[in-house]
C-alpha cells in the first residue's frame, strides 16, 4: 500500500507545483499569458483540476480566483489521503527510521 500512497501523493504534488508554477508565470508574463507555450502546457496539465472547479464554482467564484481554490482543494486532498492511509494502517512508518 505504500507504493499506492506514494504514487497518489506524487501526482497530487506535481499538480500542486504545476499550479504554483502557472501562478508565477502569470505574474512574470506581461499581457496575454496564453501566448507563452509553457503557460499553455501548465494550463493543459491542470485541466483535470480546473475543469470541475470551473463547472461547479464558475458562477460563484471569479475565474481569476480558481487557482487559489484549486490549490486549497489539492492540499486538502493530499492531507486527507495521508490521514486515510495512516488511519487504516496502510501507511506504517518504520520505528527505527533515521530522521
Amino acid at each position: 500500500m505504500l507504493t499506492t500512497y506514494t504514487l497518489l501523493s506524487f501526482v497530487i504534488a506535481v499538480l500542486m507545483w504545476t499550479l504554483i508554477g502557472r501562478g508565477v508565470l502569470r505574474l512574470l508574463i506581461p499581457g496575454d499569458p496564453m501566448k507563452n507555450p509553457v503557460y499553455r502546457l501548465f494550463t493543459w496539465a491542470l485541466w483535470p483540476v480546473l475543469a470541475p472547479l470551473r463547472a461547479t464554482l464558475g458562477r460563484v467564484v471569479p475565474h481569476s480566483h480558481l487557482g487559489w481554490y484549486a490549490f486549497i482543494l489539492l492540499l486538502a486532498l493530499r492531507i486527507g489521503l495521508y490521514m486515510l492511509f495512516y488511519s487504516q494502517g496502510w501507511l506504517v512508518l518504520p520505528a527505527n527510521a533515521p530522521l
